[in-house]
């Protein structure tokens, strides 16, 4: 672990909460964590060694961190001591390899910026969250293996690919990879659907078919009912129909059952897009995507993961259906917002009215006077108001504009009468 670290910079995929943490009695909960696994051989004398080696050096670092260094180490720390009661083989070498990577990155430089991927000597991604340091993130990893294996990069894809097996944690057969942070109401360790299923295309085109049908297995605990079908957890915790998760799902074990000959994760994948074709339109504002059902509208950096994978669904299926609706999103990235505002009817006196109507999620200006203030609005109707106190009676130009997610424009203009 000790090679050069590299940084690249990814659009964050996991908000978090800023983790609290007390050094001393976090670093106790981690000593009696190790020396309780080796009492039940989850650990040897040799690993404990080496992580209670890390603990120390870790501890040293911290002491002299300044800020956010400091702090986001002793997150990092915090999250090591949750999991201090069950430290079998694969999951302490996640925890203390992490641990281990704050201390060597933080160590020497400032905390990235969120969504930094930083990579260990093994190439590891461990991804940066305010307040909870660098994190290991299992769905960057394999994207990274996927990317790694597609650029014909054998050697790196291969060290890789040796780690993961190592972090691996075994449920009932199955193989599964954890996130140890909280979020969203989950408390770690959690795991992912949409992970697991790309994890299996991504060990299957390794060659790793044995640990590939493994990381599949795991699927049917995360298949949930919809009335349209099922569905795939994004998160373990929840069951919100996330639409990028099921979109994934689809095509990367549509990948794994061609590299695994599996006939049973072909049919669970075409079961999903069943889902995703009956629900689509549900995801569809006429403007915009849904990031969830019945949710709020899509970031844009996963309104655009959404139409990248739409564009392959439609060429594995060669499907007009699936085509139009990547063309159809595709667009909404160019297409400016439909705007509708209008103020009071009548001459105001103390407060006006704008009534603002916008098509999706847009920055939202109001100028009156020479004076503008900005709001952030999603789809559909608002009120904004300007105070008219203290005005001169007259005519006054209004402006609304809406500038949406991807940078399209749209204004409109009318009067505004004030009376005295």
């Amino acid at each position: 672990m000790q090679r050069l670290f590299a940084v690249a910079l990814v659009a964050a995929v996991l908000p978090v909460s800023v983790a609290r943490a007390d050094w001393w009695s976090d670093a106790k909960l981690v000593q009696r964590g190790i020396t309780h696994a080796v009492q039940v051989e989850w650990m040897t004398p040799d690993d404990s060694a080496t992580y209670r080696a890390i603990l120390a050096r870790s501890t040293n670092a911290w002491r002299n961190l300044p800020g956010s260094r400091g702090s986001n180490l002793a997150a990092v720390l915090h999250d090591v001591a949750r999991q201090w009661q069950s430290y079998i083989a694969p999951r302490a070498l996640a925890l203390f390899g992490m641990l281990d990577t704050n201390t060597r990155y933080l160590g020497s430089s400032a905390m990235p910026r969120d969504g930094a991927d930083i990579l260990d000597a093994d190439g590891v991604v461990y991804r940066a969250f305010a307040g909870h340091g660098l994190q290991f993130h299992p769905l960057g990893n394999f994207a990274r293996l996927n990317r790694l294996l597609t650029d014909g990069d054998d050697t790196d894809a291969a060290f890789l690919a040796a780690a993961l097996i190592g972090r691996a944690v075994p449920r009932l057969g199955a193989l599964t990879w954890e996130y140890y942070f909280p979020f969203g109401g989950g408390y770690p360790p959690w795991t992912s659907g949409m992970v697991q299923a790309v994890a299996a295309r991504a060990f299957a085109a390794d060659g790793d078919y044995d640990v590939a049908r493994k990381a599949y297995l795991a699927l049917p605990r995360y298949v949930f009912p919809l009335a349209g079908g099922v569905w795939i957890r994004l998160y373990s915790f929840s069951s919100m129909p996330v639409l990028n998760a099921q979109l994934q799902s689809v095509l990367s074990l549509a990948d794994y059952a061609q590299l695994n000959q599996d006939p049973s994760a072909a049919e669970l994948s075409e079961t999903l897009l069943q889902t995703a074709d009956t629900l689509f339109d549900s995801f569809d504002t006429g403007a915009w995507s849904l990031y969830s059902l019945g949710g709020a509208e899509s970031p844009l950096n996963y309104h655009v993961f959404d139409t990248n994978l739409l564009k392959r669904i439609a060429v594995s299926t060669q499907s007009p259906v699936w085509a139009e609706r990547a063309d159809r999103f595709g667009s909404y990235l160019h297409e400016p917002p439909v705007l509708s505002a209008a103020g009071p009817k009548r001459p105001v006196k103390k407060e006006a009215q704008i009534s603002i109507w916008v098509s999706k999620m847009s920055r939202v200006s109001l100028t009156i006077a020479g004076s503008t203030s900005w709001t952030t609005l999603s789809r559909g109707s608002h009120t904004l108001y300007w105070d008219a106190r203290g005005r001169r009676a007259g005519r006054y130009a209004v402006k609304v504009s809406a500038t949406d997610l991807a940078g399209n424009k749209a204004s409109k203009a009318f009067p505004l009468f004030v009376r005295k």
